[in-house]
This record gives C-alpha cells, sequence and structure tokens, in this order.
C-alpha cells in the first residue's frame, strides 16, 4: 500500500471518528447543547414567519442540491405534488424542499455510484463486477433519503401524538375560561415548548392563516393533512361540526382529551408490553454466550485435561 493511500485512509477515519464523536456530545451530552451555540434570539436579524419562505439557500451545498434537482429532476407536476405532499409530512413546507430533496437523491446515487470505481483507483486494482456494483450503490443511494425522509415523518407524527393531549386540556381551560377558538389556539400556540414542538408550529400556522383571512374550516382541514395524524383529522371534523350546529366546544375539547389522553397511554402500555419480547434477542446473543463461557468453560478444560492425560 502507497503512502498515498495510507495517508487517504488516515484522514477518512480521523474525520469520521471526529465527526461520530461531535455528533455524539450534541445528542448526550447537555454542556454541548445546540442552543448553547446559536445566536441569541434577541440579536437575531431573521424576520420571517411561518407563512414566508427565505428566497435564498442557506448553504452552497443547499444550492447546489437545488439547481441539480431543477436540471434533472421530474417535470411532472403529478411527482412533484407527491414530493412536496411527502416533505410536508415531514415538516418541510418551503416550497423549495421538493428541489432540495431531489437533488440530494440524485447526488446521492452519483457519489455512490462512483466510489466504487474511485476506490478501484485509489488502490489500483480492477475492481471485479464494476457496473453490476455501481448500479447497486447507486439505487442504495437513491433509496437512503427515502427512507430517512420516511423515518423523519414517522418521528414527526409520534412527537404530535404525544404533544396532542397536554394541547387539549389547555386549550379546553383556554375555552372553558371564556376566550374564542382563535384566541385560545393563539395561547396554546404561544408557549415556551412550541419552539421543539412540531404540534405548537402547526397550530400557530393555523392561527396566522386565519388572521390572513383564510376561513376557519380550511385552515383546520389543512392541519390535518399537514400532520397526518388520524387523531387530529377526527378533532378537526368535531370542530368544524361544532362550530356549523353552534353547540359548545368545550364539551368537545374535554370528550378528545380525554380521548387522546387514554390513547397516550394506551400506546405506552403497548411498548412496555414488548420489552419482554426484546430482551429476549441480546439475551441469547450477549449474554448467553458468556454465561455457557463461564459454566461450561472450567469442565471443558478439565476434560480435556484428562482425555489429554490418557494418551
Amino acid at each position: 500500500m502507497n503512502p498515498l493511500t495510507v495517508a487517504i485512509y488516515s484522514f477518512v477515519i480521523v474525520a469520521g471518528v471526529s465527526i461520530l464523536v461531535a455528533a455524539l456530545a450534541f445528542r448526550l451530552v447537555p454542556a454541548f447543547r445546540r442552543d448553547r451555540l446559536a445566536v441569541p434570539a434577541s440579536v437575531t436579524t431573521d424576520n420571517r414567519g411561518l407563512l414566508r419562505w427565505d428566497e435564498t439557500a442557506h448553504t452552497r451545498w443547499q444550492a447546489a442540491m437545488e439547481r441539480l434537482g431543477k436540471r434533472f429532476g421530474p417535470r411532472n407536476a403529478e411527482d412533484l405534488s407527491r414530493y412536496r405532499r411527502r416533505l410536508i409530512l415531514a415538516g418541510y413546507d418551503n416550497p423549495r424542499a421538493v428541489a432540495a430533496f431531489v437533488g440530494a437523491k440524485i447526488g446521492l446515487a452519483a457519489a455512490a455510484a462512483l466510489s466504487y470505481p474511485i476506490y478501484g483507483v485509489m488502490t489500483q486494482r480492477v475492481m471485479p463486477n464494476l457496473l453490476a456494483v455501481s448500479f447497486g450503490l447507486a439505487a442504495v443511494g437513491l433509496m437512503l433519503p427515502d427512507l430517512w425522509l420516511m423515518r423523519r415523518t414517522a418521528s414527526r407524527r409520534l412527537s404530535i401524538q404525544h404533544a396532542l393531549p397536554d394541547a387539549l386540556d389547555l386549550l379546553t381551560v383556554c375555552v372553558e375560561g371564556g376566550m374564542g377558538f382563535d384566541a385560545a389556539v393563539a395561547r396554546v400556540a404561544d408557549q415556551p415548548e412550541a419552539k421543539d414542538s412540531a404540534l405548537h408550529k402547526e397550530l400557530m400556522h393555523v392561527h396566522l392563516q386565519v388572521r390572513a383571512g383564510r376561513p376557519r374550516a380550511e385552515a383546520l382541514r389543512a392541519l390535518g393533512e399537514r400532520t397526518g395524524v388520524d387523531d387530529i383529522k377526527s378533532l378537526v371534523g368535531a370542530f368544524i361540526q361544532a362550530d356549523r350546529l353552534g353547540t359548545p366546544l368545550g364539551k368537545t375539547l374535554r370528550v378528545y382529551s380525554e380521548s387522546a389522553r387514554l390513547e397516550r397511554k394506551r400506546r405506552a402500555e403497548a411498548k412496555a408490553a414488548l420489552v419482554s419480547v426484546k430482551m429476549i434477542f441480546p439475551l441469547v446473543f450477549f449474554l448467553m454466550p458468556a454465561f455457557m463461557l463461564v459454566a461450561l468453560g472450567p469442565s471443558l478444560l478439565m476434560i480435556v485435561k484428562v482425555l489429554g492425560g490418557t494418551k
């Protein structure tokens, strides 16, 4: 192995370990939280709201992915609408996110396909099955953004389901205290946890849309479509029906709040019931070999010693 290859491998290993350690530190160590490195809100110059989007890309990589997606991405309106629908469910409602996502898929597929022949050039070897392996890597690179988007959508949907009972409790208190529905939604959305909660951001989105002149029923239906949560869709239907019939909204909110809390408890109990099943695999693959080695090791050594002495 020549010195250049050794240097490249060393750089890749050191960079990968550094990035992994930094990611784990940001996620696990409270002293390295990202918000401590961010600019305070009082000195930020970002005045965009939820109903406005930035016209320029935040980074060069984002701009490059957008150009790549616009140049080589699908032009069919149906395909673009399907991508936009999936991105909205994941929390990316910026119209420019479609081009960036498609460009990321194309760029990652091209990078994965070229990695195999580049590795052959770096190691100065003839790589077997070059075309088949390159196409396989390209397919993997093309599917990775979709898998990430599916995981992001499921995580966001789960966080909305977890935050729904508490938001409904506060909304019930506000409505029964005499506040109007729009004011109650604004009060619930304007909470300290709204910065990190997807549900509170969506409620603020509804409030801003109603203030901008959109009918309340349409804004609520759009809320159900953006979240993709069945509980919110049924809740939106109950809100619209109560508004049309003039029935008290407080009773409806109290019923759905209790139902959402019981549903959250049921999901927690279902996950707790699966703990014993999930523990079987680490017990079998990690603890049982060590236990068998400790239990049978001395006996096996004695048997080997006895058999060796009889020869």
